[in-house]
């Protein structure tokens, strides 16, 4: 069944308007001041969560005489038994957020900016049909019609082989006159030494999106089982969330933190996995719903909210806790011998030539004043909307 889209303009005059919560409606507050409650309630069932994991095993360097792609990486990760809540290494989007529902706007440009693009999105009013015809049409949209429309930059970079890559500069979705706001192109990233290949979407140059919807291949001589569908624990993304971590930390050493998220795509699921290439710490988050429970045509609010928070990371994200500083990943260890290529000679453009496994989730989670502060914020707000409402 091919893709359909019916998309809903924002009205012409939106922009025009002053920035305020009062733009929202109460049904997209309230969605949105729940998502908001997954990043800091350690009470939510459904909150997200941050599971840091370390690497027992892997074939990021040299395997007779040269390095493995992507798509034939082996990682075999174990999870520490204390987990963390997406909200810790978010505090800044987390800050933005709440303000934000409090009626507070942010004096920075950057931020008001940031916010603006979130709630354009949810007023778009984007209706989106699940059904795509295959797993490139997929790739395209979500680039087109979520992380692209979410980040500061709507430019981003399709790997050329994309198969839809046919159909020039226009969209995958139904409406014939929705063009892409970026390009095919080369998206390949690493060294033929070491873990390297081409990656589904680079936003900017600044995320990678990663639609894991296939088998990975297995490396020779490894026997393992695999699975469609296999999102956690995906070899191919984990070694690509390294590689990129290590890519920027190259490109950009004057920033403040090199805890860089990849955002893996499912059926119906996405996840982001993090890497701090200085600290060598990895994080892999619980598993996110891509559409609503309630509107199967609509993205969850819980996907809109973190893919905002992931695609502007380098605005939103404030590094590593110091208690997360401990659960080394061990990717150090297990590529000693080839660590020097990782930190200073990987290279993107031009880059040449999962196991199903018992995931035991730690016993406790770490909970903190600041989280229980935002949560208590959240609670707050809602009590007077609610009761605002009733006196209306």
């Amino acid at each position: 069944m091919a893709s359909t889209t019916k998309r809903a303009k924002i009205n012409a005059n939106s922009h025009q308007q002053p920035l305020s919560v009062d733009n929202l409606s109460d049904y997209e507050a309230d969605l949105l001041s729940a998502a908001l409650h997954k990043l800091c309630s350690a009470r939510a069932v459904d909150n997200i969560k941050l599971i840091p994991c370390k690497l027992n095993s892997c074939n990021a360097g040299l395997i007779n005489g040269a390095g493995m792609r992507f798509s034939e990486a082996f990682c075999n990760l174990q999870s520490f038994d204390k987990g963390f809540f997406m909200g810790n290494i978010f505090r800044k989007g987390l800050d933005v957020g709440v303000d934000f529902l409090d009626g507070k706007i942010p004096e920075a440009k950057q931020e008001k900016m940031l916010i603006e693009k979130l709630t354009n999105f949810l007023k778009s009013e984007e209706v989106v049909d699940v059904e795509y015809e295959n797993k490139a049409d997929r790739t395209v949209f979500l680039a087109n019609h979520l992380f692209g429309k979410l980040a500061v930059s709507p430019y981003y970079t399709i790997d050329k082989s994309n198969e839809t890559r046919q159909r020039g500069n226009k969209c995958s979705c139904s409406d014939e006159s929705c063009m892409l706001t970026g390009k095919y192109g080369d998206t390949s990233i690493g060294n033929p030494q070491v873990w390297h290949g081409s990656i589904d979407v680079i936003i900017g140059s600044d995320i990678v999106i990663e639609n894991l919807e296939e088998e990975p291949v297995c490396p020779e001589g490894i026997s393992v089982k695999m699975k469609s569908n296999a999102v956690t624990r995906n070899s191919q993304l984990v070694a690509e969330t390294i590689v990129f971590s290590f890519l920027q930390k190259k490109n950009h050493p004057e920033w403040s933190h090199f805890l860089v998220p990849c955002i893996g795509i499912g059926d119906n699921v996405l996840l982001i996995m993090f890497y701090d290439s200085e600290h060598d710490v990895f994080l892999e988050s619980s598993l996110i719903p891509l559409y609503s429970e309630l509107h199967k045509n609509r993205f969850s609010m819980e996907a809109i909210l973190v893919s905002w928070l992931a695609v502007n990371y380098k605005f939103l994200c404030t590094g590593l806790t110091d208690d997360m500083l401990s659960y080394k990943a061990d990717f150090f260890l297990q590529a000693e011998s080839s660590l020097d290529i990782y930190e200073n000679e990987l290279t993107n453009q031009n880059v040449g030539p999962a196991e199903i496994v018992d995931i035991n989730l730690p016993q406790e989670w770490d909970y903190n004043a600041y989280l229980l502060e935002k949560n208590d914020k959240i609670d707050e707000m809602n009590r007077k909307r609610r009761f605002k409402n009733c006196k209306n």
